[in-house]
Order: structure tokens, then C-alpha cells, then sequence
């Protein structure tokens, strides 16, 4: 009888009952949950980034241009850090400027969150824009001093102004030589990743906070897909891995 009481004591039904209320499986338990919410929640995320994504324009290009210092600068060049690229000229009485300094304010900001972006200036008035006139107009503005102002000659501009579908308008031979002329162009800064890949684009509506916001997203998103593809485990890496950028032309700009 005795031993048949402690035979009972140790049936299958109560050591299952002992183990699951071992602290180590409910540990275990929890954590393979927490695991599977924090997929849940990177699988939300990752389709919400794959529809901002979609019919994002292919825009970028090879160029090479000139700082004020003569050096040559080409967009390989830009690549390794954050770019943002405004194309305008100095003798805009208004809206670059404003534009500019919106910019800079911007990049202040992104900066109080540690965010760093080159500021890029590519001008499409290369007559009057020369080396001596982009580093006047830059000291006497107080636009961010990282500001770097890009200059060539006229095919150089077309070239790097058709690589991200800029339009301007061109000058008459009379108008250049008197020198006193404006410019009609498009009024856009494009964002590019380190890779030097067009991530998105604000135009002149755009509020100061808002283009932050939309310039911090697009950054840590990107930051975000990047730790991905180098840290996930490799059976994770396929349907449930960072979404690749679907790419669409969009209408050309004749510069």
C-alpha cells in the first residue's frame, strides 16, 4: 500500500504539473513571447516603411563640380554621411534664402538629437556664381557653416541639375551681359543616404518641424533596415527582413 501511494506521488500528470510551474519554463515561455511580439511589431513597422517607399522617383547621377576652393567635388564624394542638396543661386532675392535658412534651422535641430547632414549648395547661375561670389554671400548670411557651395561650368550644372530632375531656367546672351536677370527654378531639397541614394524630397510648403520629423523618420528608418541586414539572425533575413526601395521615374524636367 505504501508503495503504491508513493507511485501515485509521482505520476506523469503531476511532474507535468512541477514543470509547468517551474520559474525556469515560465521564463522561457515569456521570452519566446516577448520575442514573437517584438517580430509582430517589426513586421508592422516594416510594411509601414515599404508603403512610404513605394513609387519613391529614381532620381541621382554621377557629377562633378567645384568648390569654392577649386577642388573637384563629385557625388561619390557625398557618399558616408547624411546629404541634403538645395540647387538656387546667390542673386535670389528671396526664396533661397528663405530656403536656406529654413534648412539651416532644420539641421540645428536634427542636431540637438545628434543627427548630423552635410548641407550641400549647387548653384544653376554658374555666370555670376563664381568661387569669390559663393564664399561672399555664405559669410555674409548666417546660414549653417556647414553649408558647402558647389559651382562649374555650364555643362557641369546641366548635368548635376538632371540628375535629380531640376528645372531652371537659362539666361539670354543680352541678360548675361548686363548681368541683372532671375531665375525661375525648382524650389526642392533632396535627401541622400550614405550610400548616396535618394531617400526623399521637401519642397517649399514643407514647415520647419515638419521637414525634421520627416528627415529624423527617414534617417532612423534607415538606420533601423541597416542594423537589420547586419544583425538579425539569418532565418529572419528573408520575408521578414527590411524592405528594398520599389523605384519609379517619374516625369522629367528639361533643364
Amino acid at each position: 500500500a505504501a508503495g503504491a501511494r508513493f507511485m501515485s506521488s509521482t505520476t506523469p500528470a503531476s511532474v507535468a504539473v512541477r514543470r509547468l510551474r517551474s520559474p525556469v519554463t515560465w521564463l522561457s515561455a515569456g521570452a519566446t513571447l516577448g520575442g514573437l511580439y517584438g517580430l509582430y511589431e517589426y513586421q508592422k513597422w516594416r510594411q509601414m516603411t515599404k508603403q512610404r517607399q513605394t513609387g519613391r522617383p529614381d532620381l541621382g547621377g554621377d557629377f562633378i563640380l567645384e568648390d569654392c576652393d577649386g577642388k573637384p567635388v563629385t557625388n561619390q564624394d557625398l557618399m558616408g554621411k547624411w546629404t541634403l542638396l538645395y540647387y538656387g543661386f546667390t542673386k535670389c532675392p528671396d526664396i533661397c534664402p528663405d530656403e536656406m535658412a529654413k534648412v539651416t534651422t532644420v539641421l540645428h535641430k536634427l542636431e540637438a538629437k545628434g543627427v548630423a547632414v552635410q548641407p550641400v549648395f549647387i548653384t544653376i547661375d554658374p555666370d555670376r556664381d563664381t568661387k569669390e561670389r559663393l564664399v561672399h554671400y555664405f559669410k555674409e548670411n548666417l546660414f549653417h557653416a556647414k553649408f558647402l557651395p558647389l559651382t562649374g561650368s555650364h555643362p557641369q550644372v546641366k548635368k548635376a541639375c538632371r540628375a535629380y530632375r531640376v528645372y531652371y531656367s537659362r539666361p539670354t546672351d543680352a541678360e548675361v551681359k548686363a548681368g541683372d536677370y532671375l531665375l525661375d527654378h525648382s524650389i526642392i531639397s533632396y535627401l541622400l543616404d550614405p550610400e548616396g541614394e535618394f531617400v526623399d524630397y521637401f519642397g517649399k510648403s514643407l514647415k520647419v518641424d515638419e521637414m525634421e520629423e520627416r528627415m529624423h523618420q527617414q534617417i532612423t528608418d534607415w538606420e533601423r533596415e541597416r542594423w537589420w541586414e547586419e544583425n538579425a539572425p539569418s532565418f529572419l533575413q528573408g520575408p521578414a527582413g527590411p524592405p528594398r526601395i520599389r523605384k519609379c521615374t517619374p516625369p522629367s524636367a528639361a533643364a
